[in-house]
């Protein structure tokens, strides 16, 4: 289950920099597999990935609607397709590059000479004549690839591409993300609502035995104030999150993309926690994750982007030919006679432009050791998200069980308190007291629970999101 040790061969691409045909080496990865865990919420196994639809596996329809809802609507994801639809019309747009390029041009004049501008019995040009020419040609020009720039420029093009799909799954798997802990907050809010909403019955139960207790001169004025004050806290919590309720709903209406109107009403309690059937090796994760994934690509495209830089300074071989043909009537324009053709190669080399070809290649390797660290970090921050998400997953099981340990012992001394309030054997202070820890302790068990769900997501999400983040689904 465990990662223990990595060692990230990106750190060593920067050595790799000056080769012109740029690719990154895979990561190296080192793994000890600790030994097999026992509890309630896993079940060991080293080589196994996590469940694909890891959605399903907390047993929610609602949940799942609301996901599927999102994948569809969300206006991240739509804008995200909408780059990688660019990012494919780009490399149709470099693949072009490497065919001739046709064009054509027309031209029609007319020529009209007179002595004298006007006849003044006719109102047209006397002892006028005209002179109609026509152009027309086609001109055609093609750059042979002999270095490779064209091919490294459509590749670099491709691996845009490829990024930007891995982005676009990547946004999937976010929304899914926020759609899935937003629905578990949402649900922890209302929970946290309707628990104030009974201690405050409680606590009007405490201020009315009080006041009973106040007009047989058994309690003090001090006594009532007390209860009172209790209420109107209690009264002051239920507004504030009645407030939370709903800028929750509203929150999870907008990754729906529609209109927050507090509409989406909270399941009855949170699902149960899935168990846990593996969580793969580190090697897996660095072909699943889609921001690697993205990462990767944009690295070997800085790559090519070195190479074409310096393939600039090559000479350049275009051949140009062309087809007029020109006459004075439209009906010679076909006529072989007027035809005209030419043919001609071009052979450029940059001799002098201020140093600014070879500044470029020294911008562009610059640019892949800064993709080179940037890749490396990305990797490294996808292992620490794995590790603290596996790391979590121990220490909030301890933290729930030891909270419900908590709240089990505050519901007995609660319950013995108000007994013993009633026969005027405890204080006010003393039940108030014993409220507040059952308050505390049932609050902080909800919050916990929700946690261990947002935390399992948050796993989820770092192990590559499954089909969540699957850049060859929703395409």
């Amino acid at each position: 289950m465990r990662m223990i040790g990595m060692s990230v061969a990106a750190l060593a691409l920067l050595s790799g920099c000056q080769t012109l045909d740029f690719r990154p080496e895979p990561t190296e990865i080192i793994v000890e597999t600790a030994e097999p865990v026992t509890n309630d919420w896993t079940e060991y196994a080293a080589n196994e990935l996590p469940a694909s639809d890891w959605v399903a596996t907390f047993n929610d329809p609602y949940l799942t609607q609301l996901v599927n809802e999102a994948l569809q609507a969300n206006t991240n994801i739509r804008a995200a397709r909408a780059l990688y639809d660019a990012a494919v019309a780009r490399v149709d747009i470099a693949d072009a590059d490497k065919l001739p390029l046709v064009t054509g041009s027309g031209r029609v004049s007319r020529t009209q000479f007179g002595f004298e501008l006007f006849d003044n019995n006719h109102g047209v040009p006397d002892g006028a004549f005209t002179n109609a020419a026509s152009n027309w040609g086609v001109n055609a020009s093609w750059e042979p690839d002999l270095w490779g720039r064209i091919d490294d420029q459509m590749r670099s093009s491709e691996l845009d591409a490829q990024a930007a799909q891995a982005d676009y799954a990547g946004a999937r798997l976010a929304i899914t993300s926020q759609v899935s802990q937003t629905w578990f907050n949402l649900i922890e809010a209302r929970l946290l609502l309707e628990l104030s909403e009974r201690d405050n019955e409680t606590l009007e139960r405490a201020l009315r035995l009080t006041q009973r207790r106040f007009e047989s001169g058994v309690a003090g004025s001090s006594d009532v104030r007390l209860a009172r004050s209790s209420v109107a806290a209690s009264e002051a919590t239920i507004a504030s999150r009645k407030q939370q309720v709903a800028a929750l709903s509203r929150n999870l209406e907008i990754l729906l993309r529609r209109y927050p109107g507090d509409e989406i009403q909270a399941a009855a309690d949170l699902p149960d926690l899935p168990v846990l059937t593996g969580a793969g090796l580190p090697s897996q994760m660095l072909t699943r994750r889609p921001d690697l994934l993205a990462a990767e690509r944009r690295l070997e495209a800085q790559g090519l982007s070195v190479d074409i830089a310096r393939k600039a300074l090559y000479p350049r071989i275009s051949l140009d030919g062309g087809l007029s043909t020109s006459g004075g009537a439209f009906n010679r324009i076909f006529d072989l006679d007027s035809l005209v053709a030419s043919l001609a190669a071009n052979l450029t080399q940059p001799i002098f432009n201020g140093g600014s070809l070879k500044a470029n290649v020294r911008q562009q390797e610059a640019f892949l050791r800064q993709s080179a660290e940037s890749y490396a970090g990305t990797v490294l921050d996808a292992y620490l998200e794995v590790e603290n998400a596996l790391d979590a997953e121990q220490r909030l099981a301890e933290r729930e069980s030891a909270l419900r340990t908590s709240l089990d012992e505050a519901i007995k001394a609660e319950e013995r308190l108000e007994r013993r309030y009633a026969e005027g054997l405890a204080s006010i202070l003393q039940l108030l007291d014993a409220q507040s820890r059952r308050i505390s302790a049932e609050s902080q068990l909800i919050s916990a629970r929700t946690e261990r769900l947002n935390n399992r997501v948050r796993l989820y999400v770092a192990l590559g999101g499954g089909q969540y983040g699957d850049p060859t689904i929703g395409l």
